[in-house]
């Protein structure tokens, strides 16, 4: 390092300084960092990765030399090393990750520090560091989500043809099967692995360096060869759009994690009414239970509540991003940062109630007597409707004749697995295609 180097502290100095270090109103230059440093010490390998990056396609356009690649490869090696040890952290000062990464190559390695961002600008640097953020991310979510579907469709093999009553309007309607009730929470996950795998691929997975500020550089960079070199599928071409589809991206990431909470959500919800003293399908094990500080009998199922609520979280993270980007013309606005704030919300509040709620299905065993003795007569009141079809009679005189004589309805268990068994249509209780759902998610999980 060169003794000009030390008219200033480097951690004093803003990219954006010309002559020489000033001191910015502390008051001001909190409020415009706000919460920014935190988030942005979680984004540091990203940034590495895409400085690593950005330096190879410089080195090929003649901007670098083979030894000042040779030096941002171990600088960058040094900051990662440091990163993982805890050593290389974030302060108000840095201002964001960017900063802190330059200032430390021009620091320990001078002019490599200096060219690094030729052509690039924090704009398209925040950009790239938070697709491959988002990237890995959203492959974590993936499997996550795959756990929890082959979780639920190995509980709905097991528990396939015990049957529980079907409820609509809150009130009991028909009879269907734990397998049938397991195995739709299944095909919701997958459902939303649909979705999360073509945002990831579709709309995350494009590469935004390269288009400096938002209109390009006077240089004739090989854009594509970069998306290569960071493992993007391809490149975002628009230079103006790259800029504008921040949010718009960071929201159709948390739109997947609104969905795979919504059907958390629901799952819950079944749970903690099929918990309940009254109805008494499951019971709440221990390991997954809290207590009360009055009540010595209380076993209280808070995970599932949590995951209730955090679903709204994680659904007001994700109205936040959109009411974030709107009514604001085309280009860059600072007020972009505040944005990775409900993204990191959200995402950690999606993958840790997989988590748990993975835990809880496997601790979970259905109390199969009591849901057996819930079985009253009154729920098959459709089935003897339309048994009487089958024997010729119309449905409207069916469904009349059985209305007026509910009280003569009888069943036993044998008929009971007969009546779910004759649904043979593709999703009914005698045929929910398990086999098909877990060659699906072995499909998945291989990829």
């Amino acid at each position: 390092m060169t003794k000009n180097n030390h008219h200033f502290k480097p951690i004093k100095r803003k990219l954006w300084y010309k002559k020489k270090a000033v001191t910015l109103n502390s008051v001001v230059e909190q409020y415009n960092a706000g919460d920014d440093i935190l988030y942005d010490q979680d984004l540091i390998p990203y940034d590495v990765q895409g400085s690593w990056g950005y330096g190879l396609m410089l080195r090929r356009h003649g901007i670098l030399t083979d030894q000042e690649l040779i030096s941002l490869k171990k600088g960058l090696a040094e900051i990662t090393k440091l990163y993982k040890a805890g050593k290389f952290k974030m302060t108000l000062e840095d201002e964001d990750c960017h900063t802190k990464i330059e200032n430390y190559l021009t620091e320990k390695y001078g002019e490599i520090g200096k060219r690094i961002h030729t052509a690039r600008s924090r704009n398209d640097q925040i950009l790239v560091t938070m697709r491959l953020f988002m990237k890995e991310k959203m492959k974590d979510l993936r499997q996550l989500t795959l756990q929890l579907a082959d979780v639920l469709v190995d509980a709905a093999k097991k528990y396939e043809f015990i049957p529980m009553p079907g409820y609509t309007h809150m009130q009991k309607a028909m009879p269907t099967t734990l397998g049938t009730w397991y195995g739709s929470f299944v095909e919701s996950l997958l459902d939303d692995l649909r979705l999360l795998t073509a945002v990831s691929n579709e709309l995350v997975d494009q590469n935004p360096l390269g288009s400096g500020a938002g209109y390009g550089s006077p240089f004739s960079f090989d854009r594509d060869k970069l998306s290569k070199d960071l493992s993007f599928k391809r490149t975002q071409n628009n230079v103006i759009y790259c800029q504008n589809s921040r949010g718009k991206i960071e929201g159709m990431v948390l739109e997947v994690c609104s969905q795979i909470m919504l059907t958390l959500n629901k799952l819950a919800s079944d749970l903690l009414f099929y918990t309940t003293q009254e109805v008494h399908f499951f019971n709440i094990p221990d390991n997954v239970s809290t207590g009360s500080s009055i009540m010595p009998q209380k076993k209280n199922l808070d995970v599932a509540e949590l995951i209730r609520a955090r679903t709204s979280t994680v659904i007001a993270c994700r109205n936040e991003i959109t009411m974030n980007i709107l009514n604001k013309i085309s280009g860059y606005h600072r007020d972009g940062q505040e944005i990775k704030r409900p993204l990191f919300l959200g995402l950690r509040y999606t993958a840790a109630s997989l988590k748990v709620m993975l835990i809880v299905i496997e601790s979970l065993k259905p109390n199969e007597k009591e849901i057996f003795n819930d079985m009253t007569p009154e729920l098959f009141a459709t089935h003897k409707a339309f048994a009487m079809v089958k024997d010729g009679k119309s449905f409207r005189d069916a469904y009349m004749e059985v209305g007026a004589n509910l009280d003569k309805i009888s069943i036993d268990k044998k008929e009971i697995l007969k009546m779910l068994k004759e649904s043979r249509h593709q999703g009914g209780t005698g045929n929910l295609q398990l086999n098909k759902l877990k060659q699906e998610i072995k499909k998945l999980q291989s990829m």
